[in-house]
């Protein structure tokens, strides 16, 4: 149901209003309990809230995206230990295609009984695997409407709060973007686990020679880009009053 288009695709921080289609969806399919929701593919949650929180000011244009992501996000039993070990793997099946459409789906509109994905953002992903167990990073290059400081970018992050803060739900994470300022951060031994996995930790800002900026960002794939996600989902679901 990623793609069907009365089915929220929901990251609390960022699209909470499309639940307001839940009612729609219930009637175009004669439900009177129950109703689907579902989550973005898990190596969105490493660029997505860091791209979103800019894009409000300063309008994002262009995004190519490159992700190191950890076998764990290949499931169980995963990529064979003689394929990952002293390897990267420079494909995974359905995982670009998600990480160029999904993005515009989140940041659609409810129009009629339907979500209308976005159509002014370009976006560009590589996906690769490589030998780490959890936390799926990304390298992220972006171009603005409006080019903004270096210092605006890191107070927008920096300040960055959303409806599942203001809720206080209680898997939320208090900071949900985390800027690091050392040069070898973030990293996915040291930063993934950060507010019990659910933040996304961001570094190595710096200006980029083709677009306007580029940026480091990175996730627990496990936490926050799936269980962890899907239990702060539900509770905003809860405090919204869709479930009883």
């Amino acid at each position: 149901h990623r793609h069907t288009p009365d089915v929220p695709m929901l990251i609390p921080e960022i699209n909470p209003g499309h639940l307001d289609i839940i009612p729609i969806q219930k009637k175009n399919r004669g439900w009177k309990n129950g109703f689907i929701v579902v989550k973005p593919n898990c190596s969105l949650q490493s660029y997505m809230a860091p791209l979103y929180a800019l894009d409000s000011e300063f309008g994002v244009e262009r995004v190519i995206i490159t992700t190191l992501q950890a076998v764990s996000g290949a499931g169980h039993p995963g990529v064979s230990s003689w394929d990952a070990i002293d390897n990267v793997i420079p494909f995974i099946k359905g995982e670009e295609e998600k990480s160029e459409v999904e993005p515009l789906r989140i940041l659609g509109r409810i129009e009629g009984n339907k979500i209308v994905p976005r159509n002014d953002w370009k976006v560009s992903a590589h996906c690769t695997r490589v030998p780490v167990l959890d936390g799926h990073m990304a390298c992220v290059s972006v171009g603005f409407k409006e080019k903004p400081s270096k210092e605006e970018m890191l107070k927008i992050w920096k300040n960055f709060k959303a409806e599942p803060q203001k809720l206080k739900l209680p898997l939320a994470p208090e900071q949900p973007i985390i800027y690091r300022e050392e040069p070898d951060r973030p990293q996915p031994r040291l930063d993934r686990d950060v507010d019990k996995g659910m933040a996304v930790t961001v570094g190595r800002l710096r200006e980029c020679n083709v677009f306007d900026w580029r940026f480091v960002g990175l996730s627990h794939n496990t936490v926050r880009g799936a269980a962890g996600g899907g239990i702060l989902n539900a509770e905003l679901l809860k405090a919204k009053g869709y479930l009883g």
